[in-house]
């Protein structure tokens, strides 16, 4: 079962087919590897986000410690309440990303869950694209950062071990 949720405000991210978007495998070192190390995976999500990005005229995304850290929170928070929601526990939306210390003018997230150990970074890239909500927010034109993190969640899809891959977008004040 995988699972994808996403927050979007007013965001571009167009009408054109989603795989226009989506780099080839090729494109990102280990994105289409489900047992690669999960910093590896975190800098294909990165790398694949750019790449959807450069192919609709926008600037790319610097990946920033903070986002990433607000990324995991989210993660862990989805995983400790049992709830795949941008508001685990009834937190308010932005809570992670004030709590890993980013001051932001804006900010959006996308969430996916699926089987721990065998989604890829590019299986996880490429649900967001086919989302047009998702989609948006990858490819929002006024975003300059991104941070992205894998969680371990026991139960969250079921009885077995799920991922909760989550990216954050944002823009500093």
């Amino acid at each position: 079962m995988l699972t994808a949720l996403v927050l979007a405000g007013s965001a571009d991210g167009g009408e054109s087919a989603w795989n226009a978007y989506l780099a080839p495998a090729s494109a990102c070192p280990s994105a289409a590897d489900p047992g690669a190390p999960a910093a590896a995976q975190i800098r294909a999500v990165t790398c694949l986000v750019n790449w959807a990005r450069a192919q609709d005229g926008r600037s790319r995304l610097a990946q920033s410690r903070a986002l990433t850290r607000a990324a995991a929170i989210k993660g862990r928070g989805v995983a400790n309440c049992m709830q795949f929601s941008h508001t685990p526990c009834g937190g308010e939306f932005t809570e992670s990303v004030r709590r890993a210390g980013y001051r932001y003018s804006s900010v959006a997230e996308n969430l996916y869950a699926g089987p721990w150990g065998h989604v890829s970074a590019r299986d996880v890239v490429s649900a967001w694209l086919k989302s047009s909500g998702h989609r948006a927010n990858i490819l929002r034109p006024g975003y300059q950062h991104v941070g992205a993190a894998p969680v371990r969640a026991k139960g969250l899809l079921g009885n077995g071990v799920s991922v909760v891959w989550t990216a954050t977008f944002a823009s500093p004040r």
